[in-house]
């Protein structure tokens, strides 16, 4: 949208016209026939705001000249493109939030992707191969939020999976540039200038580097928009996949980490109560950490080293935390300055900011964390000297700049007095210019005689004398006659032109100059550019830092034991965001003990409502936690470094991408069982419900096998299907969710206990949601004849030891008694039991040896997705009477009829 600039309005003409009066609801006009519509301009920051909101970007068309001064055309430019992704205005900006743009691009068999903040100045790069592409970007996408991103035009014209990905996001704003645009000599030499260096070896980039690509289209975006330098972006962070814990773009959903399922906002998140930062720079810095948490362990050591110093000494804290409260967003300050649009008002903050520093700094000394600001983790941080190059800045400020100043640069009102001489007699001659005039008035007087002689203004003429009729007479020779009214005549003399040009000249020059002394006074603080960003980064450590030592404090969390061995111990854990919204004291703390060489796969049953889906959720947000530097919320945790951490729970579905319920669940499943490692932490709640009940128990019986014999990760694995509850394996452990039946009234009591869960006690938690009893009362009837079935079927099928699901074709039958075992040594299998039924078989009946070879001969013949439910219980039907020895002719013929009667027509 072109913001063109005429006179006091920016002005917007034709499709720009019709659209904007739209989205702001402006009134439309028209010139010539030409739509046009306006808004002032001192008042259009509010109306940019609105249209950087709705995906806008605005093109800035300025006068260069003065209206009415020489002849001709005003001289106009477009000074500047504001868009989503690189503005540094804080009027346009959240915040708590960071402001990304980021870029992408495809060089051979790798994706390179950067980001930047303008903003703070952050800006990092990495690459990925193509295979993992899609995956990695939705990744990187839903962690950061990008307002805007510049793409590769053939990569999202010819890659179906990386264009959903981008063009799957929500509110961003996609550029398509030409591949020519991305080239790796020109993106070298762009970030080679930007840096002042004669290679990029120094930032972890070779020559030929794929993150070159990226990195330099983001600098090369900015010249076409910010349109002014970018000093304060000093450096690019390579990084790569090993660096932070994989969180993939669902599990960062389903555990609600920065934002809630529910309506994406703050509330109910982990980020909401880990927050007790004080400055919007800790605040962005604490929500980077919880997305990208750690597994380098001296780093994450270093993390909590910092929490538990201000964790033991509270006072100190609580002095840290005032300190805090009174500084300004020196981050963005510093982005402003660097850029050239730090106003008065900034440059004050910027004073604010350094005198709290300059507390903080000493409070962070007498800290028992390293001893000085050294052992923070920022890269840069600052020596005696520069700390007292930042204090004379400050006193520079101090005595420079107005206390309540202006923003603008054309109204004075910016330099305190006594700072420069000359701006101080300017300052007298203008404000004593009344006091003049009335002290030569009154020599008029006296010289004249006219008592009644007067001095007045108007635009036209200037300052002048104003004589009556009656004094006419009176008026001297040095009087110049400039008007005739009615009640008399106004004059001028050489000396009131003269006093007028010097009033009215001071006004001026001291508007000059005050633009002067500020844009000199800005220069040196944009000299210290480097030291002021040190400061900045070094106050976020510390609020992120005191921020998790004070969340620690007021929730009781404890530090946890962060090394390398592969485990999860977990003593009383907590789930942090629903402890957090319960009264105190009612959250039911349970255990999470999974450990390499002992149990690593725990299998949960239990009914809706009992916790399970908190339990499993509350395991890996304490692990995200810990590796992120911050206490835990338990009794004692040690965590082994994990490499990734997914989370397959809850039912949705993604009708954009064209997929139901149960593909979104297998394409979670999938990804997981594809990209998983020993050292990756999963947690997957009621696989294969989205389908039928055998294909459904199936899939979750093969999955369970996966990873317990191939992948071998620590796994909580949460279901319904009580069946899986037979399941054997050295390192899986039966777990479920207590329940307390009193009297026929069940109470849910969220401790995790030994052994599996009875039942389901659907129909109990359907009478909690409203159902009507007649309903229930039908259902308990269904359900009971159900289980009729289904014991039938399980006296028969319990006596075969099921072999892997990699080997169907070798079902073995074993005979009671016998000690026959599966050819996988390890693999799931159900123990054989006694027959429960064999004393109710006919000696007309056939042997239970034929018995079970014929039922599981059936059992192969069933196309269990073309089944109905009907089929199922007409099925079994038949193999109840061929245990109790009837005739089966008719059975057999009913099982494969779809009209045949149903076991409920009895």
């Amino acid at each position: 949208m072109l913001f063109f600039r005429l006179g006091d309005f920016y002005e917007m003409f034709s499709d720009d016209a019709l659209e904007v009066s739209a989205l702001l609801n402006l009134t439309l006009t028209n010139r010539n026939g030409v739509p046009m519509c306006g808004i002032p301009y001192h008042a259009a920051r509010s109306y940019i705001a609105r249209l950087l909101k709705f995906g806008k970007k605005i093109a800035i068309c300025e006068q260069l000249t003065e209206a009415g001064k020489g002849r001709g055309i005003i001289e106009r430019k477009v000074v500047e493109v504001i868009t989503p992704g690189t503005t540094v205005d804080e009027d346009f900006l959240e915040k708590g939030n960071s402001n990304y743009l980021g870029a992408l691009a495809g060089t051979g068999k790798l994706l390179s992707f950067a980001y930047i903040d303008l903003s703070t100045g952050e800006f990092h790069a990495t690459s990925f191969p193509y295979e993992e592409g899609a995956e990695r970007l939705r990744q990187d996408l839903e962690r950061l939020q990008l307002r805007e991103l510049v793409a590769q035009e053939s990569l999202l014209e010819e890659s179906p999976s990386i264009a959903a990905a981008v063009m799957d996001r929500p509110g961003l704003v996609v550029n398509r540039w030409a591949d020519w645009l991305f080239d790796l000599g020109r993106g070298r030499e762009r970030l080679e200038r930007q840096f002042g260096t004669a290679s990029l070896k120094g930032f972890g980039l070779e020559d030929n580097s794929p993150e070159i690509l990226s990195a330099g289209a983001v600098l090369d975006y900015l010249d076409d928009t910010a349109k002014s330098l970018i000093p304060h972006v000093r450096s690019v962070t390579v990084y790569g996949d090993s660096e932070y814990l994989g969180i993939d773009e669902s599990t960062q959903r389903n555990l609600e980490l920065v934002r809630n399922l529910r309506d994406g906002d703050l509330r109910f998140s982990l980020l909401e109560v880990m927050d007790e930062t004080k400055t919007a720079m800790g605040r962005r810095l604490l929500k980077r950490r919880i997305l990208h948490p750690l597994r380098d362990l001296g780093r994450i050591k270093a993390r909590l080293d910092m929490v538990e110093a201000l964790y033991r000494d509270q006072g100190r804290l609580t002095e840290l935390r005032e300190l805090l409260g009174k500084t300004p967003d020196l981050e963005r300050l510093c982005s402003r300055l660097a850029m050239e649009k730090a106003h008065a008002k900034d440059l004050l903050s910027i004073r604010n900011a350094l005198t709290a520093y300059k507390a903080i700094n000493e409070l962070g000394r007498a800290l028992n964390c390293g001893g000085t600001f050294v052992s923070f983790e920022s890269a840069s941080t600052l020596a005696a000297n520069d700390l007292a190059r930042l204090m004379g800045l400050r006193d520079l400020l101090e005595k420079g700049i107005l206390d309540d100043p202006s923003i603008l640069l054309t109204e004075g009102k910016l330099i305190r007095d006594g700072y420069n001489t000359e701006l101080d007699e300017l300052h007298k001659l203008r404000d004593n210019g009344r006091f003049l005039l009335e002290k030569y008035l009154e020599e008029e007087r006296l010289a004249t005689g006219i008592s009644s002689l007067k001095i007045r203004y108007n635009r036209l003429i200037g300052y002048f004398f104003e004589v009556t009729k009656a004094h006419l007479s009176k008026v001297p020779p040095y009087f110049i006659r400039r008007q005739g009214i009615v009640q008399g005549e106004r004059f001028s003399t050489d000396r009131l032109a003269g006093l007028e040009s010097d009033i009215n000249g001071a006004s001026d020059r001291v508007v000059e100059l005050e633009k002067k002394l500020f844009l000199e006074i800005r220069d040196q603080a944009k000299a210290l550019i480097a030291e002021l960003a040190a400061a900045a980064a070094q106050i976020a450590e510390l609020d992120a830092a005191q921020s998790l030592a004070r969340a620690a404090t007021v929730r009781g969390w404890v530090r946890p034991l962060v090394d390398a061995e592969n485990r999860l111990e977990i003593r009383e854990g907590r789930h942090p965001v629903v402890e957090a919204h319960l009264p105190g004291g009612e959250f039911i703390p349970n255990d999470v003990i999974l450990e390499e060489g002992g149990v690593v796969f725990a299998l949960i049953t239990g009914p809706n409502m009992a916790g399970k889906s908190t339990y499993l959720r509350q395991a890996a947000l304490i692990a995200i936690m810990a590796q992120s530097g911050s206490f835990v919320p338990a009794r004692e945790a040690k965590i082994g470094v994990t490499d990734r951490i997914y989370c397959r729970v809850g039912a949705s579905d993604n009708l954009a991408r064209g997929e139901s319920t149960f593909l979104v669940e297998m394409n979670e499943t999938a990804h997981i069982l594809n990209t998983a490692t020993e050292r990756s932490m999963v947690i997957m709640d009621e696989v294969g419900r989205g389908t039928g009940t055998y294909d459904g128990l199936s899939i979750a019986w093969a999955v369970c096998e996966e990873l317990l014999d191939r992948i071998k990760c620590r796994t909580l694995f949460a279901t319904h299907y009580h069946e899986l509850a037979l399941l054997s394996h050295p390192h899986l452990a039966n777990r479920s969710m207590e329940v307390l039946n009193q009297g026929g009234e069940i109470v849910f009591l969220r401790k995790l206990k030994e052994g599996p869960a009875a039942e389901s006690y659907g129909l109990h938690v359907a009478r909690l949601a409203g159902l009507s009893e007649e309903v229930l009362r039908r259902a308990a009837e269904i359900m009971d004849r159900l289980k009729e079935g289904e014991r039938v079927l399980h006296s028969a099928l319990p006596q075969a030891a099921i072999q892997s699901a990699r080997q169907p074709e070798a079902l073995s039958v074993v005979q009671p008694g016998s000690t026959g075992q599966p050819a996988r040594g390890t693999s799931l299998q159900v123990a054989p039991e006694e027959p429960a039924r064999d004393a109710a078989l006919t000696p007309e009946a056939p042997k239970p040896s034929t018995l079970i070879r014929r039922i599981a001969e059936d059992i192969a013949a069933i196309d269990l997705n073309r089944m109905t439910p009907l089929e199922a219980l007409n099925r079994i039907h038949t193999w109840k009477a061929l245990f109790d020895g009837k005739d089966t002719s008719r059975h057999s013929k009913a099982a494969r009829d779809n009209s045949a009667p149903s076991l409920f027509d009895e």
